[in-house]
Formats: C-alpha cells, structure tokens, sequence
C-alpha cells in the first residue's frame, strides 16, 4: 500500500516541477511579469487540473478492463412451494420432446419428382444449366433450375368466372407455373390420402396448411380455398377439412409452421386428425429473372455468388401417433420438433465463415431427443451451390461428425434444385424422409440457405425414435 502512493505522490510532484519549469522557463524567455491571477492559474490550476485529469482517465481505463461482474440470472429459481411454476416447467419440457409421423411426402423439381431422384441427382452432380429462352443484362443464356415439360395451360381455365384473378394470372408465369407443380404433388397425394380419410369407424378430419410465397400477398385467399377444395375434396364438409393459406417469406418461416403443426398435434391428440403441409413456388418468370438481374441477386459467369432460379412443390402428410394405426407407424417417420435460430451477421459480409449458430441447434436438438452424434448417418440440407453456405454446415458439424464424408453424406438440394424459397426447407424434408427410410437410420436436416435465419431438425426412422425416445424419457 505505503510504496504505492509514494509512488502516486512522487509522480505528482515530479509533473508539477516540469511543469512550472516550463511555465517559469516561458515567462523569463518572453520577459514577461505575471500577475497575481497568472500565478494562481499557470502554477496552481493549471498543474492541478492536469494532474488530475491523467489520474480520472487512468482509471476510467482501468475500468473498462477490469473483468464484469457475472450476471445474476434472470429468471428466479422455480420455488419449491409454488406449484404453478413447478407444473409450467414440466409443461415446457415435455413439449420439447414432442414430435409428429410424417406418413407420406411427395415432392417435383427440376431435380426430380421423388425424393430418391433428389437424392440421386445430387450424388450424380446434376446441376442446373443454362436457359437460353431467358437472358441477363449481359445478353448471355440464364442459369435456371425448370422442371421440363410443366404443361399448366388448363391452371388459369380452372379459375373461370374469377375475372379479376384470371388477369392476374395472366401477368404471371411463376405463379401459374407454380399451381401447376402444386397440383401434380397433390395428385399424387390423392389416392394416399383417401385412404387415411376413409376409415371404416371415425373419419379423421383434414387440415391443410397452404404456404405460399410472400408476393402471392394481393391474391384472393378465398379464390384459392375454393379451387383447392372443388379440385381435390369436394365431397368433404366443412366440418372434416379446414384449408388455412400462410404467407410465408423464407425457410426458416416455412419450418416454423411445421413446428407450430408439432404443438398443436401434440398439445390435441384425441382428436383424429390428419395434416397435409403444401408448399410451391417458381421463379421461372421473366420478371422475376429480371428483377433479380437488376438486383444483382442473379447467378452468372460475373457473380457466382448469387443464386440460380428454380421451381418445385411439396405434400407432406403428417399425423399424430395417437391417431394413426400400428401399420401407418411402422411406414412413417418421426419429424423432431424445429430448432430456430439466427446468425450474428448475414452470410456472405465478409470475414470468416463460422457455424456456431448451426452447431448450437444441432447440439440442443440432439440434448432434447437424446441421439448421439454417432447415430447421425446423414445430413440434408436446403443450401444451394454456393460455398460458404456449405463452409458454414461443416463448420457447425465440427468434429462430433467425423464419421461424416462431407461430399457423400452431406446433400445440399439447393445445388441441383436452384433456389427454392421458401420451400426448399420442406423439400429437404421430403428427402430427408425417403433417407430416413432408405437408410433405417437418423438424418439431420439443416436449414442455412436464407442469409440470417437456421433451422435444424431431426427426421428418425420408427423404431430408432420410439427407443430413443423412451431412453430419454428415463
């Protein structure tokens, strides 16, 4: 203590002795004659006012290096005594354990029309090539990811007597493209579906979850429940089907109804119901090529970087195990619960790529199901051909995935699909599904093409996930 403020004193006085040195050496080189004042300022404030200043700003420094206290935590401890708090708790969770049957999932992009030929066209190196009915700025061919031969002349006939929508659609090549992709999944769909609908004791009912894009916003909902509803089930009353159309702006959002799905199937499972997810989109358009052009947001030989337009549509149809019978168990998948997440900064604003968002998600979802890192045989993921979305996966698997070939059992449906927002999340699902299956074994599915939002779940054959989850439960 003593020798350190004779060093603070000492180093006082030796500042104030250079200091009327200068002072003095000043006034005598200039011949000047201070007053009383100049010698109550220049020799005693002034020295002072310096002095004292280096000793604040000393230890303003120093306190911004000092460590930070540890922060007490928010939220207090749940009281013993309080019941209320105790069952909440509980409550929450159970709900992170919850999980949904995915039954049948049916799928169409360029890549193919199942997800096996997904799957397939990735493992081949299928990519998408250029289109030379579309040109950018540069007047050269547009990369586009199309499915060939999509004949959706009859789409704007099935709305006659809607003027107002029909010219609409008429200004519109992506969003016809789209209903016509939408309506070859749901076909498919159909004859599976029936069969879930038609059971000979109780008739579950149907709950369809319509998403479309963002900029489908100035349709007419009510113009499409109608056509979705005379098209595919006319002969079911309103109090067996219920068709809810959401807006939807990217993959993360998509995934987060499916998750909103998972909650309410599980927070209500007496009632029989069976849920049908829908999704489409296309960018197969001239108009939208060109706004994506001109955005620079466009894959060409200049900016790689960017993203190549695709199309495609998505049926997932979910039920809870509750609802559905021992063989419909033994032929579905189990979908985890979604974990949400956001990067720091968006991907592609420079420095380096990390995923500590995605390995974070990855390390609470696996916490919650109790899957070890060793049961992951495979990862699906919504990202396209560019690198840094596929640097920012690897990042995030880190080493607890080595037994992971990066190439081989990391599937990126972007990269021969093109760009699919904000479906192309569900489109993983629907190959991570058939994966599942194949495999008889856990897939990871990650969502990373959006530059901020993730998404990650976890897809599990029957019998994996229903030991799984018991050896969690104990």
């Amino acid at each position: 203590m003593w020798p350190n403020i004779f060093k603070i004193v000492g180093g006082s006085l030796v500042a104030l002795a250079v200091l009327w040195a200068l002072v003095l050496g000043w006034w005598q080189s200039n011949d000047y004659e201070p007053s009383r004042l100049d010698l109550a300022l220049y020799l005693g404030a002034l020295p002072l006012a310096i002095v004292g200043g280096y000793f604040l700003l000393k230890g303003f420094i120093e306190h911004l290096k000092a460590p930070q206290a540890a922060e007490m935590p928010k939220d207090a401890p749940l009281d013993d005594m309080d019941p209320l708090a105790i069952a909440s708790a509980k409550t929450s969770a159970a709900e992170r354990l919850f999980s949904i049957r995915l039954l049948n999932a049916f799928v169409v992009t360029a890549a193919g029309s199942d997800g096996e030929s997904i799957l397939a066209a990735i493992t081949d190196g299928v990519r998408p090539s250029p289109n030379p009915s579309f040109t950018d700025s540069d007047g050269f061919p547009v990369f586009l990811a199309e499915v060939a031969d999509l004949d959706h002349s009859m789409i704007a006939e099935e709305f006659e007597g809607e003027s107002r929508f029909v010219e609409f659609l008429a200004a519109r090549e992506d969003i016809k493209r789209a209903l016509a992709l939408l309506a070859s999944v749901v076909d498919q769909a159909g004859d599976v579906l029936s069969g879930h609908l038609n059971q000979p004791k109780t008739q579950p009912a149907l709950n369809v979850v319509w998403l479309i894009p963002n900029n489908w916003r100035d349709l007419d909902a009510a113009v499409l429940k109608a056509w979705l509803k005379k098209r595919y089930w006319s002969d079911l009353s309103d109090t067996c089907l219920s068709i809810k159309i959401i807006p939807v702006s990217h993959e993360a959002l998509a995934l987060k109804q499916l998750d909103e799905i998972i909650l309410d199937a599980n927070r209500d499972s007496g009632r029989p119901i069976m849920t049908l997810i829908l999704g489409m989109m296309s960018s197969v358009d001239g108009n939208v090529v060109e706004t994506l052009d001109a955005n620079g947001a466009l894959f060409s030989a200049k900016r790689q970087d960017q993203s190549v337009p695709g199309e495609g549509a998505v049926a997932l149809l979910l039920g809870h195990e509750a609802a559905l019978g021992i063989d419909e168990q033994e032929q579905a998948t189990v979908v985890s619960r979604v974990a949400l997440g956001a990067r720091d900064k968006p991907l592609g604003s420079g420095g380096r790529i990390r995923g500590k968002t995605v390995e974070q998600l990855i390390s609470g979802l696996l916490d919650v199901t109790g899957v070890e890192h060793s049961a992951i045989t495979a990862i699906v993921a919504d990202a396209d051909h560019r690198a840094d979305r596929l640097t920012e996966i690897l990042d995030g698997l880190g080493s607890a995935f080595g037994h992971l070939d990066p190439i081989e059992d990391c599937s990126t449906i972007g990269a021969s699909c093109g760009a699919l927002s904000p479906i192309g999340g569900l489109v993983a699902l629907a190959c991570a599904h058939t994966k599942a299956l194949a495999d008889d074994a856990h897939v990871l599915l990650i969502s990373s093409q959006h530059p901020i939002e993730r998404a990650a779940l976890l897809v599990s054959p029957p019998l994996a996930q229903k030991s799984t989850l018991n050896s969690a439960n104990t």
